[in-house]
């Protein structure tokens, strides 16, 4: 038996809107285009929304014959009951309101058609006085889908005057009506707003419906629920049968996805026991560390106590060293009083005093030695003028004079700059050595990985572009460089199409159905950054119809995907292979396999880096770049010694000139200070009795030091210090 289809367009029930109806205080509820199911265990309130529908459906507000038909219980509702909410409470089935305060109940039921999408609403709204139990109800009709409001205000359910005044301020007086007569609104329900339904047969059929059992035989089915009266139509009764094959394997459907969905319900379960299971363990776990932590705090506070002991002891011995150093020092200040009335303290002032003297000429003789050894190292340099090397011959003898000092210092200071600037020349060359020593080999180490070494802000762009634009497609959208895409279909053309492509050989690629978003996206990319970076049209270039000339150097490059064999023949399909310069003059642009190229009438070389260095396509393109980085690094002060690289012999006699000429510069800043003739003035004592056996022991090992000793009084000593009559070396000291 076949069923048959129509097209033909229908009202369907898409949408209920319920306000303070039974225990319902406000829902909507929305219906999908098929089939639908109200399900629930008993009480769950589906003869209640089903009651609420029957209330608009039949224009009856009475109830009288279909309330609660549906439930499976022999209960029974009037209208007063579902509207104020009537529940039972405590054991001897009392009953209780929900709604004690007046208050408005609103049911709506909003229809689709199923061609146009044009929506209608059917409704009616209650006023319940509840001290009277009274209610005033008013029917409507308006166009358009259930309101946004849901039919209320922001405090409550619209009354019968409200929704009166929104309508009338709201539609147009031909979108919507409003009556209280039921009789009336059925009629209009039944012959305009519903398409023209029978006024008897529907109802009948609409509430033998809504309390229909499974369980009921396939021909009572018919008799009781298809044939009214003599009214039988076969195709109707074929059709009907068929729906209920189809519902009765949905159900039984439905019914293994519930037995599927009890397995995973007990799995859960089982789950569950295991979670409870591993969350008891991570208990006992965290109180067994709650439990070592007291532990470790018992140990803590123990030793804190026993801390606070020793400290009360150690505090107590305080007190009595305190003490003792008291009486000590009492000793001490009547030994000191003692001694500062015997002379002792002149004494040793005094011996203090010679033994600065002592230290402080052999710091000079040392410093003397120092520096003429240093300065003996600047007569070895070739830059050293022959002045400075005779001033420094005089200093080594001990007879330089204060003029000749300020020259050589002089000298030595303007060698020591040009040494310095030098040095942080040499300094700066050999970083940058080794800066592009450590790019080439970087970039060696990535090639001989089979890696291609893309220019980083290409790299960057391509991940950048990548990252945004799966993003924002949802999915993972590959990002190519067109050298990637491309193959040497004949090696002997791979210079020309290496350096006629240039940089256009590091375009980005994307699929045609991906350009736009890849567009949109480069736009607000990093434009300093990025400048130099395209992407190609795919999607436009794949729709072209592009003229490629014979012997053109676009056939040399295979591409598998369409649209990137069209962007290189955009490129080269025009580009003529050439052998000699006669063929070359005789195309508009031509091309040799050594990258001789003919364009607008000039002859010029392709370059060299864009096939050799920049060498990005096919295999082979590695071994080129390697080959040629490889030669970049033997530079004049680099050789490379298997997988290393070493100084040159060039580069060792450099480094070792520069490491002289660093050693000189220190040396120099420290080399000479002007030094003049060692003069002491002191009291004859000192003198006699200290300095001059020292000094005569002294000028036998030095002889170039000349000292001069000059006896004066305290006073005079002291004034000169005073006044800083001093020179260099000169050592007062007095009693």
């Amino acid at each position: 038996m076949s069923s048959v289809k129509t097209n033909q367009p229908f009202l369907a029930l898409s949408k209920i809107c319920l306000n303070n109806w039974h225990y319902i205080d406000q829902k909507v509820l929305t219906f999908n285009n098929g089939i639908n199911f109200f399900t629930g265990h008993s009480g769950s309130g589906k003869s209640t929304v089903i009651d609420a529908m029957q209330i608009v459906l039949y224009a009856n507000t009475d109830g009288r014959g279909f309330f609660n038909k549906a439930a499976a219980d022999d209960s029974d509702r009037n209208l007063i009951e579902y509207l104020r909410g009537m529940v039972a409470v405590g054991e001897k089935d009392e009953v209780t309101y929900l709604r004690n305060k007046n208050f408005s109940t609103t049911i709506v039921l909003e229809f689709i058609q199923t061609e146009s999408e044009e929506k209608e609403c059917l409704g009616v709204v209650f006023d319940v006085d509840t001290a009277r139990n009274d209610t005033s109800r008013l029917f409507f009709w308006h166009k358009g889908g259930i309101l946004e409001n849901h039919y209320r205000t922001e405090e409550h359910a619209m009354t019968i005057s409200e929704l009166r005044k929104y309508m009338q301020k709201n539609f147009k007086k031909e979108d919507f009506y409003f009556g209280t007569s039921n009789e009336r609104f059925r009629k209009q329900m039944y012959d305009i707003y519903l398409g023209g339904l029978d006024m008897e047969k529907f109802p009948r059929l609409f509430k033998r419906a809504i309390p229909f059992k499974m369980n009921i035989k396939l021909e009572d089915f018919v008799k009781e629920y298809i044939c009214m009266e003599q009214d039988i139509h076969i195709e109707d009764m074929q059709e009907s049968v068929m729906q209920y094959g189809r519902m009765r394997q949905r159900i039984e459907d439905t019914l293994k996805e519930a037995k599927s969905l009890e397995e995973i319900k007990d799995s859960f379960d089982k789950f569950k026991i295991k979670k409870e299971e591993q969350d008891y363990c991570q208990y006992r776990m965290n109180k067994l560390d709650v439990l070592k932590l007291k532990s470790d705090i018992h140990l803590l506070q123990k030793k804190i106590e026993d801390g606070e002991k020793k400290l009360k002891t150690e505090e107590e011995n305080e007190t009595v060293l305190e003490k003792k150093l008291e009486q000590l020092s009492k000793e001490y200040d009547a030994l000191v009083a003692q001694i500062a009335g015997s002379g002792y303290d002149q004494i040793t002032t005094r011996k203090k005093d010679v033994q600065e003297l002592l230290g402080q000429l052999n710091h000079s003789v040392q410093r003397w030695e120092q520096t003429s050894k240093s300065l003996k190292k600047w007569c070895e340099l070739d830059i050293t003028p022959n002045q400075a090397i005779w001033d420094i011959e005089k200093f080594e003898q001990g007879n330089i004079t204060e003029d000749d000092l300020n020259r050589l210092k002089h000298t030595l200071d303007i060698l020591r700059k040009e040494t310095e600037e030098e040095r942080q020349d040499n300094t700066s060359t050999l970083r940058a050595l080794k800066k592009q020593e450590k790019s080439i080999s970087d970039e060696l180490k990535e090639l001989k990985k089979g890696n291609k070494a893309y220019p980083k802000e290409v790299l960057d762009a391509r991940y950048e572009l990548q990252t945004k634009l799966s993003e924002k497609r949802g999915n993972f959208v590959k990002v190519n460089v067109l050298a990637d895409l491309l193959d040497m279909k004949d090696e002997t053309w791979h210079k020309a199409v290496e350096g006629y492509l240039g940089s256009n050989k590091l375009t980005l690629i994307v699929e045609p159905k991906y350009v736009k978003d890849a567009m949109e996206i480069y736009r607000d990319m990093d434009q300093k950054k990025y400048w130099r970076i395209s992407i190609a049209d795919t999607q436009k270039i794949n729709k072209q119809d592009i003229k490629v000339e014979e012997n053109a150097l676009s056939e040399e490059v295979l591409a598998e995907e369409s649209y990137v064999k069209k962007l290189i023949e955009s490129l080269m399909g025009r580009v003529i292979k050439c052998e000699t310069i006669d063929e070359l003059r005789k195309c508009h642009t031509g091309i040799t396999p050594d990258g001789m190229l003919y364009k607008n009438f000039q002859l010029k070389r392709l370059d060299p880096k864009q096939y050799t260095r920049n060498s990005y396509i096919g295999d082979n393109s590695l071994r080129h770049r390697i080959k040629e980085l490889e030669k970049e690094l033997v530079v004049a002060l680099f050789k490379k010694e298997g997988r290393t690289i070493q100084l040159s012999q060039e580069g060792k006699i450099f480094l070792d000139y520069v490491s002289k000429s660093l050693q000189i510069l220190d040396e120099g800043i420290h080399a000479i200070q002007p030094k003049k003739d060692i003069k002491i003035s002191s009291i004859p004592t000192v003198i006699n009795s200290f300095l001059v056996p020292f000094i005569i022991h002294l000028q036998k090992e030095q002889p170039q030091i000349n000292i001069q000793f000059r006896s004066e009084k305290t006073e005079t000593i002291t004034q000169k210090i005073l006044e800083n009559q001093r020179q260099s070396f000169t050592i007062y000291s007095s009693y």
